[in-house]
């Protein structure tokens, strides 16, 4: 009895060992990993690039700085030395177009292929020509040679016409003062003597000029070359008092003023003027 006892115990206590014996291996073996513990392990070996500080980021995104516009290029200004006559082109043969007085200044905007006559800009938006001349004007030389050489318009009149010619080029001048004749120009108004002066009264050496009927001669009148009646009274048409140059060379061009002289003439006896007397 004691024997059977004894072995249900022992049986007894196999059983509960072998019924115990899983519980006690399911505690050791770990649980599979959940899903989240799966990404969190194949994630941690991954190495992420390091962020980029603030400051770096922001220089790496900031907008580059806008380009300054390019500087305004320096204007060029001509000052009058005395007062001076604005003309239609680079020549005294061009009409004139306007005044500059003394100690004046005006925009240089072009220039003639020698900067002896200056393109501006007038206050009031003309474009027009000035006398480049160093004794009458002043301006930067090195700034001037840098602006645009200007194409000269074309003039009133045929400059090659054979009477225009004569009177810019070979007949010899005389000033009318009121008791004698002085020589103005051994060769047309183009080359007029230093001696001629602000309000002298000029005509031919030998002969006249004639227009209707009428003697007319040349006057500088402000700097220029104009036309006037030899008898002061008459009047040109329009009741004009004077006509510019490039009119008077027109009607010089056109037959209706003619010269009555010719050269070698003694003509009005101012001896040296007429270059080609004997």
């Amino acid at each position: 009895m004691k024997f059977q006892y004894y072995l249900i115990f022992v049986l007894f206590i196999i059983f509960s060992m072998t019924a115990c014996s899983p519980a006690v291996q399911e505690t050791e073996t770990s649980e599979p990993p959940t899903e989240a513990s799966v990404e969190e392990a194949t994630a941690a070996p991954t190495s992420e690039p390091a962020a980029t500080p603030a400051s770096d980021q922001e220089e790496a995104t900031a907008t580059p700085a806008a380009t300054p516009p390019p500087a305004e290029e320096q204007a060029v200004q001509v000052q009058a030395l005395t007062n001076l006559n604005l003309r239609s082109g680079p020549g005294t043969n061009y009409g004139v177009a306007g005044a500059l007085a003394e100690n004046a200044e005006l925009t240089v905007i072009g220039r003639n292929e020698d900067s002896s006559w200056l393109y501006v800009e007038t206050d009031k938006g003309d474009e027009v020509w000035l006398t480049g001349d160093p004794t009458l004007v002043t301006f930067e030389q090195a700034l001037v040679s840098n602006l645009p050489v200007v194409e000269a318009p074309p003039l009133a009149y045929n400059a090659s016409d054979p009477m225009v010619d004569k009177v810019l080029n070979q007949i010899p001048l005389v000033v009318h003062h009121d008791r004698n004749i002085s020589c103005a120009s051994h060769s047309g108004l183009n080359k007029l003597l230093p001696e001629v002066e602000e309000g002298n009264v000029m005509g031919p050496h030998a002969g006249d000029f004639v227009y209707e009927n009428n003697n007319v001669l040349f006057k500088l009148s402000d700097g220029s070359i104009v036309l006037i009646r030899e008898n002061p009274v008459d009047r040109f048409e329009g009741g004009a008092e004077y006509l510019p140059l490039d009119k008077a060379l027109q009607l010089f061009e056109s037959g209706d003023i003619v010269w009555t002289g010719d050269f070698g003439q003694p003509g009005r006896g101012v001896l040296g003027c007429d270059l080609s007397t004997p």
